[in-house]
């Protein structure tokens, strides 16, 4: 994506992010069911199968839509071309029964609270450690789970406790 996509403002990101939210909830009938359309469907360019590889559990449901709807041409090419990619590397990612649910637009922070790189503690306010996504430091759960754990590390080390890594997989049963 380059600015010309969705803007070069400050908050550009965003506002592409909302316009994207918009058509999805529009597209799926402004009820708040999510948009849904099957792998096989999408790549076909047809919409309306409900022959789900695995049921949706979005609640309250899913509707059957046609996801170039709800995202601009230049995401749904690329993501048309992908798909069959990542099949030939992970057989059955793309299954033309998988469902494909939503538009998922929501990334992490657009901004980041600066902490120190050892001790992981806010630059900006005493005694605060931003970690994980909201803070601008991961960008999925794990990518999070991790930044938090790194981050309880450096507490711990702070306040003169000594433990291994031994000691931590034994703790969290790794």
């Amino acid at each position: 994506m380059t600015p010309q996509d969705f803007g070069s403002g400050v908050l550009s990101g965003m506002e592409f992010q909302r316009q994207c939210e918009a058509a999805a909830f529009q597209a799926a009938g402004s009820d708040y069911y999510a948009p849904v359309q099957t792998v096989g469907d999408f790549l076909a360019g047809r919409h309306g199968s409900r022959e789900f590889l695995t049921t949706p559990t979005y609640a309250p449901g899913v509707r059957p839509v046609d996801l170039r709807q709800c995202l601009p041409s230049f995401l749904t090419d690329v993501l048309a071309r992908a798909l069959p990619y990542f099949d030939r590397k992970i057989p059955g990612f793309a299954h033309p029964g998988a469902p494909m649910t939503g538009v998922e637009t929501r990334s992490s922070a657009p901004c980041r609270i600066l902490r120190n790189r050892e001790t992981f503690l806010s630059l900006g306010m005493a005694g605060v450690y931003p970690i994980g996504e909201g803070a601008g430091y991961a960008g999925g759960i794990m990518s999070a789970a991790v930044d938090g754990r790194n981050a309880a590390l450096a507490f711990l080390q702070k306040n003169g406790h000594t433990i291994n890594d031994k000691e931590i997989n034994a703790t969290i049963k790794l």
